[in-house]
């Protein structure tokens, strides 16, 4: 199978106002298995993470959006970590979450999937 990407930049730039729940949404018509997420702010974020919903639902939580240098990372033993593979059914929204994410700051996030169930 090929791995393929979806690239998420999130952004507010209203500084007066942070990137939350709900912050990007991506309507899937056929089913993926998640098999990698990396995350990270354009300028450095302490305590910042992202998590990724399906139908609202959060399929894979928490993982680092703090360091500009250091993306942070989701991996599954496919992309060289210990994550079990996650799937979404065609039909599905999935959704992003920007938590303790600073204002005026952009999110690059990028999900690693498979077509179908892996």
């Amino acid at each position: 199978m090929t791995m393929l990407t979806k690239v998420f930049n999130i952004t507010d730039p209203d500084e007066a106002a942070a990137s939350g729940a709900l912050a990007a949404y991506w309507y899937i018509p056929k089913g993926i298995t998640i098999v990698g997420v990396s995350a990270a702010p354009l300028e450095d974020d302490a305590g910042a993470t992202i998590d990724i919903n399906d139908d609202g639902t959060a399929m894979i939580a928490g993982v680092d959006a703090s360091d500009k240098d250091v993306p942070g990372t989701w991996l599954t033993p496919g992309t060289g970590g210990t994550n079990t593979p996650v799937f979404a059914a065609g039909g599905s929204e999935l959704t992003i979450d920007v938590n303790n994410g600073a204002a005026a700051n952009r999110f690059d996030v990028v999900i690693y999937y498979l077509q179908g169930v892996a």
